[in-house]
């Protein structure tokens, strides 16, 4: 009896199998290979990759900046004014800047102009546009090409807005190895993974599989089996009763279902490859750190070691091809960020804790990572070892001291200094801007007697000098008056002297 086989697979050709006596049209593919994945592919279709590349955009764009000129803000993200005129929406810029570097190692932006004047950066897709080399002057221009249409961009028009990463195997273009190219091969396990799964529940749930029928008398019958067979492997019948001629009818496995994808540690590998291509702990992309403090610190962690280094890139390049030739600098603040200030506000509480549960000072400042100035060493935070305890002195008379005098506290912790430093960085800034340095500030962990001693002092300040002096402990108003008032004495004191000092001189002459 003739005898046909159906070959049931997900796409992968099995080459090992030879039945030569059966034609080709025995065979029936249910399901093809997936499409050729694309770089936007991976990117849309790999959740972990869609989260890593948006994470770290978001991220960026989000860091505090201002526009400088010299030591004067011409404006800030905190109160954006665009007063330079042609950045209306500068943090979705960056945004896509970072997204397009993550990509591609490139990132472009199109100055549109008006008859004369610019009038707004618009950032435009790296594949539309081609740098124009020559093998002598290096890059002279761009070309960008929008379907038929291609437009030039001449360097020394100033027209086009580029940032390139280079590595080792470049010297003038972006590099193609770029963040995404050291994740792609893990995203692409993922994505066979998932589009596996897809059609797995697609055929109704049906492992491949190998059905053999044998005494099918006719091509009707055999056509019938097939037909029958299709649906069921489609998913199309969810109650099947069906009757067909043949023989014997007889259903070989030849593949696993999903089971074994469940929990795999193939999966959770590849998520680790791409956490460490993107330079991101795997906690940030799963959102499963064991508690709020971990998941801080991680994200810190990341912060300071991936999204800093690029501001500081992304910095650089837009100073020197934009800023700097217009008299100004753009400058990032992350230390300005929420997380910023909430990392060291919490470093500060930290070193507070450990030392008053005994914890040396310089133990505790490395602990956690506390940088100190030049030529400071951590052994210097430590107190000096207290004397051996001296005869006491007979007593004496107590002075009085003025009850201003005795209020000013001449020691202060580290939250207090930490919030004195926060309070005087907001009066710089708000002195830089040109606004009034008589705002309200409530007391967190500073003494109310210094406070109220600031406040007094602030609305008169007019330099960075004065504000300084405003913060310092125990300042007071007369100090200078008595110092000057001290200078004069003494001088008229020197002046008296001296005559009778030249007249002795004659007489001994």
């Amino acid at each position: 009896m003739p005898k046909t086989l159906h070959y049931f697979t997900d796409g992968a050709t099995v080459k090992n199998i030879d039945l030569p006596q059966y034609p080709d049209s025995a065979w029936n593919w249910i399901t093809g290979n997936p499409d050729d994945t694309s770089d936007e592919q991976l990117y849309s279709r790999v959740s972990a990759v869609y989260r890593v590349a948006n994470m770290t955009a978001d991220a960026c764009a989000n860091v505090p900046f201002a526009i400088m000129r010299g030591d004067k803000e011409v404006d800030n993200s905190e109160s954006w004014q665009n007063t330079i005129g042609f950045m209306e929406n500068p943090r979705e810029l960056l945004r896509l800047w970072r997204l397009s570097l993550f990509m591609t190692n490139s990132a472009y932006g199109l100055l549109e102009d008006g008859a004369r004047t610019r009038s707004r950066l618009r950032y435009i897709v790296p594949t539309s546009i081609t740098p124009v080399v020559d093998k002598w002057n290096g890059l002279t221009g761009f070309t960008r090409q929008l379907g038929s249409e291609k437009r030039d961009y001449s360097l020394k028009d100033g027209r086009v807005f580029w940032m390139w990463r280079l590595d080792h195997t470049t010297e003038l273009l972006p590099s193609d190895n770029s963040e995404f190219k050291a994740l792609m091969a893990a995203a692409g396990v993922l994505y066979y993974a998932d589009y596996y799964v897809q059609n797995f529940f697609q055929r109704g749930g049906i492992k491949p599989a190998l059905l053999q029928v044998s005494g099918v008398q006719t091509r009707e019958e055999r056509e019938k089996i097939e037909s029958v067979w299709d649906k069921i492997v489609h998913g199309w019948y969810k109650y099947l009763g069906k009757v067909i001629s043949a023989d014997t009818m007889a259903v070989t496995t030849i593949g696993d279902g999903i089971d074994n994808l469940t929990g795999s540690q193939l999966h959770d590998e590849k998520l680790a490859d791409i956490a460490m291509a993107a330079g991101m702990p795997l906690s940030l992309i799963l959102a499963n750190s064991a508690n709020y403090a971990t998941a801080q610190t991680e994200y810190a962690v990341w912060f300071r070691d991936t999204v800093t280094p690029w501001l500081r890139f992304i910095e650089g390049e837009l100073n020197s091809k934009l800023f700097r030739p217009m008299g100004l600098r753009w400058e990032f603040r992350p230390e300005a960020s929420d997380r910023g200030q909430e990392e060291e506000v919490q470093r500060a509480s930290a070193y507070a804790s450990y030392i008053s549960a005994g914890m040396k000072p310089s133990i505790a400042a490395q602990v956690l990572g506390i940088e100190l100035p030049e030529g400071v060493e951590y052994e210097q935070l430590d107190p000096e070892p207290e004397p051996e305890p001296e005869p006491a002195p007979e007593p004496v008379q107590a002075v009085e001291v003025e009850d201003e005098e005795k209020s000013l506290p001449t020691v202060l912790t580290i939250e207090q200094l930490r919030e004195l430093e926060h309070w005087q960085d907001i009066a710089f800034r708000k002195l830089k801007q040109g606004k009034s340095l008589d705002f309200p500030w409530v007391c967190k962990t500073l003494p109310e007697e210094l406070a109220i001693s600031i406040r007094e002092r602030l609305p008169d300040c007019r330099t960075e000098k004065d504000i300084e002096r405003a913060f310092e402990m125990n300042a007071r108003d007369d100090d200078d008056d008595a110092l000057k008032a001290l200078a004069d004495a003494l001088n008229r004191a020197v002046e008296a002297v001296a005559p009778v000092a030249e007249t002795s001189e004659a007489i001994s002459a």
